[in-house]
């Protein structure tokens, strides 16, 4: 499987999401920082948590419609939205104007354009890839997304305190390129013929379909399943840092190191792995079962956080972080391979957006976890962490094995 093999619209979303996660990186990271100082941190919290729910709802609405009239004109309406709010952060961070109702309204209609891109943008590549060409194209996208983040992270450190109107404006101008992209390059991909009145009919509200994509058994395993995996994941800014803030100290190379520092590190090994290692080694594993490859990932990635949750040794929370970072380049994108295989070409995009829900939900948990830290030992945190880790993997593995039962009687099905 080479790049140049994949149809044009997943060529051209793999560069433009690369800048849109470069830019957006930039700036959200820091955004809670900017309007605690500007609001005071309750009400900067109370902002962004109105932006997450009101972002989740409007993804809700565009998979309905998306699968309903199309994805290019909900992306290309979401996308023009984007370049006006980028447009007017600029101005209102410029050295003519300094307002921060504008800001955090502009900050506002952002998050809702991202929230009505990202689930249409991962239909489109369900529309127009096979199975075979997923495991390489969501291996791709998932190296893209990470080098994003992290020059999108020291893109934003560098910029956005003194130099935020430059900042906006080259953000601006990216969108403002997307766009332009988006309306003369990217083809419609959802067919028509998809829409079968008798299965999936068009008069059913956005409550009756996302009523049935709740009730399908086989979508609600998966979505326990990523909600128990990610919920590890955003355990290592939360409990895990904060643990090691208070607990580590070490010395590695003949130099004291904090807590900080090592988690600081384990992230830089983690980005850096990701970007040196993340294609070459999707492709070598493609070769493995789907259900081989998910089972040693998620044993080596919830071993990692396993560690993490209690070790205080300098050289194994390294090796952990070594670990948990292949497990997450095995698991990761035979999970988004399994999505695109479980649900109705009638319902792609809202089945996108239902699995959007999973990530906040998994969010909810992070922030549990540093609740919950708060009253249990590290090693009890510990056998948490294998608890999530397992189940998640039972449940993956439940639907691994129903996949490749059912693979096995279609020729079968076929011949009578």
């Amino acid at each position: 499987m080479k790049y140049a093999d994949l149809h044009p619209n997943i060529r051209i979303r793999i560069i433009t999401d690369f800048f849109t996660d470069l830019t957006q990186k930039s700036i959200i990271p820091f955004m809670a920082i900017y309007l605690s100082i500007q609001i005071g941190a309750g009400l900067a919290g109370l902002l962004l948590t109105v932006n997450i729910v009101a972002s989740m709802i409007v993804g809700l609405w565009a998979g309905y419609w998306s699968d309903r009239i199309g994805r290019k004109k909900l992306m290309v309406i979401a996308q023009t939205l984007q370049v006006v709010a980028l447009f007017c952060l600029a101005i209102a961070n410029s050295p003519w104007m300094d307002s921060i109702i504008v800001t955090c309204l502009m900050f506002l209609l952002s998050s809702l354009s991202s929230g009505i891109t990202v689930p249409i943008a991962n239909a489109m590549i369900v529309d127009v890839s096979s199975e075979h060409e997923r495991h390489y194209v969501y291996g791709l996208q998932y190296w893209t997304t990470n080098v994003a983040v992290t020059f999108g992270a020291l893109m934003g450190g560098l910029f956005f305190e003194s130099f935020r109107f430059l900042l906006f404006s080259l953000v601006c101008l990216e969108s403002l390129a997307t766009l332009f992209i988006l309306i003369f390059m990217i083809r419609e991909t959802m067919d028509k013929r998809a829409l079968d009145y008798g299965e999936a009919p068009i008069q059913r509200n956005i409550l009756k379909t996302y009523w049935a994509v709740f009730q399908d058994k086989r979508f609600m395993i998966f979505f326990t399943a990523t909600v128990l995996a990610v919920s590890l994941e955003f355990q290592l800014d939360k409990y895990i840092a904060v643990r090691l803030k208070n607990e580590f100290t070490a010395q590695l190379f003949g130099s004291d190191i904090s807590g900080l520092h090592m988690f600081s590190l384990i992230m830089v090994i983690n980005t850096v792995m990701v970007a040196l290692v993340a294609i070459p080694f999707t492709r070598w594993i493609g070769r493995f079962q789907s259900r081989s490859i998910m089972t040693v990932g998620m044993l080596l990635y919830t071993a990692g956080f396993t560690v993490l949750a209690f070790s205080n040794w300098a050289w194994l929370l390294i090796s952990s972080a070594i670990l948990l970072t292949i497990g997450e380049l095995m698991y990761a994108p035979v999970r988004q391979v399994m999505l695109a295989g479980m649900i109705p070409d009638s319902d792609r995009a809202a089945y996108m957006a239902a699995d959007g829900l999973s990530y906040n939900a998994a969010a909810l948990l992070g922030s549990l976890g540093l609740t919950i830290g708060a009253f249990l030992p590290s090693y009890a945190m510990s056998g948490l962490y294998i608890l999530m880790g397992l189940g998640a993997l039972v449940f993956f593995r439940m639907l691994l094995r129903k996949a490749e039962e059912q693979n096995q009687h279609l020729p079968c099905a076929d011949a009578s």
